[in-house]
């Protein structure tokens, strides 16, 4: 009996613990339950005789399986529920839950990856609502988690060898790619097999996986619409990958887009400075916000320019000074001109032709420009061939008076819309862009529709 008084001391403390324990020391012990189980195994062999050793060990195994298979249905069933404290107020959800979630698990090994992960997911709600990961918390907001999807393994990518994507420059530390349309940038959990950019990076770039803080995102530092072409800038090296984040946070990355729009801008040139907020009946879709600014809206700024009218559309340069979802899309939309091809923010009526001439959103990442470990980048992507072949069948046109004058400034000194880059990527060491100008009547602007 003194033999087997050890394992009715582990019995007793193995089925002795309350549902409130879980995350303190059950939790401790589920971690590391075979290597518990193994050292009791152990000393059975060098305390008890060998009938002693198959009772008091069985029934310890018996007890010790059935007592994890209750703890596991308690997680798998529970919510952790998280109160925002002073100290944290005003930061993005994710960190905020990253941090508390640290001191809530000490014991278990989590990012903040994959706590954005969960986020987009709709894994995690605040004040049990579904919201994005850069929304900024409050005093004595709530955070609802589900425990078992943080103790759910992270998706794997797998290679997937049948994918083709243009890669435009490449050094030791960036690969920089000219993202074609209709291709995401990374799967979400329930579309883990479908073909992405972060699929094409860990098949021809293994030793990239594990860069950056998301397993799903390797080395993608910032994100395009599925249905945007255009320049992709992807990190690699953990080095790049935190300095171009911290370009994007400070806004220190130029970006220039070509859109098509519906109509003509009222102003040949100007800017869009209406913050965003998520739409309160679509998760996916955004609106702006101009008479008050609600609690949740993020301020936005977007520049554009008129680079060529058609009788029924705009052809402009676009350049937008915050990084907001949808920011271009919506901006448009909100004058009036929405994309062509957007399905998301363009009217039933306006999207009846869209069938003739366009599958998809006109909107091209045309210039990305930034500097990166003392060196200059400027890169640009040519229109790819469904946007050629849509302008070519529209021929621009005079309109209310205006003649190509107004798209011939460049050339005569006046002030007019800048020049985008023409051809493949381009790097600059030197600190000196080298790249003409051009003008911006209808012949020249058929220099953007070449490579």
């Amino acid at each position: 009996m003194i033999r087997k008084h050890w394992g009715e001391i582990l019995l007793i403390r193995l089925s002795g613990f309350k549902k409130n324990d879980f995350h303190t020391m059950l939790f401790y012990i589920y971690l590391s339950r075979k290597p518990l189980l193994q050292r009791f195994r152990e000393r059975c062999v060098q305390t008890c005789s060998g009938t002693e050793y198959l009772i008091v060990y069985q029934r310890v195994r018996f007890l010790y399986k059935q007592f994890f298979r209750y703890m596991e249905k308690q997680i798998s069933s529970e919510k952790t529920v998280l109160e925002i404290p002073r100290r944290l107020v005003d930061k993005r959800l994710d960190v905020a839950v990253f941090d508390l979630l640290q001191k809530k698990l000490p014991t278990r090994s989590l990012s903040r990856g994959s706590i954005t992960r969960l986020i987009n997911e709709r894994k995690i709600s605040l004040n049990g609502r579904e919201t994005i990961p850069d929304h900024l918390v409050k005093l004595h907001d709530t955070a609802e988690v589900s425990t078992q999807d943080l103790f759910t393994p992270a998706p794997i990518l797998e290679p997937q060898e049948d994918i083709d994507i243009p890669i435009l420059y490449e050094d030791e530390v960036i690969i920089v790619i000219n993202k074609p349309e209709g291709i995401q940038i990374h799967p979400a959990r329930r579309g883990i097999n479908m073909k992405t950019i972060a699929h094409w990076i860990i098949t021809k770039y293994p030793k990239l996986r594990g860069i950056g803080e998301d397993p799903l995102r390797p080395g993608i530092v910032h994100r395009l619409d599925r249905e945007t072409s255009g320049v992709l800038v992807i990190a690699k090296t953990e080095a790049s990958f935190k300095s171009l984040k911290e370009l994007f946070q400070k806004r220190a990355i130029e970006k220039t887009y070509i859109a098509l729009v519906y109509g003509h801008m009222e102003a040949l040139e100007g800017q869009i400075n209406k913050p965003l907020i998520r739409h309160s009946g679509e998760l996916k879709r955004f609106a702006v916000e101009t008479q008050c600014v609600p609690e949740g809206a993020r301020e936005a700024l977007t520049l554009y320019r008129v680079i060529a009218r058609y009788a029924e559309f705009d052809l402009l340069s676009v350049t937008p000074k915050t990084g907001r979802t949808h920011q271009i899309r919506v901006h448009l939309a909100s004058l009036g001109n929405p994309i062509v091809g957007d399905k998301l923010y363009t009217s039933k009526s306006l999207r009846r032709g869209d069938k003739f001439f366009s599958q998809r959103q006109l909107l091209h990442a045309f210039r990305l420009k930034f500097d990166l470990f003392s060196k200059k980048y400027t890169f640009g992507a040519p229109l790819p061939p469904d946007f050629q072949s849509v302008l070519k069948d529209i021929d621009p046109v005079r309109h209310q008076g205006r003649d190509s004058t107004f798209f011939q400034s460049e050339a005569t000194g006046a002030k007019g819309p800048s020049s985008p880059i023409k051809g493949k990527a381009k790097v600059i060491s030197n600190g000196v862009d080298e790249t003409s100008k051009t003008v911006y009547d209808s012949e020249a602007l058929k220099s953007l529709l070449v490579e």
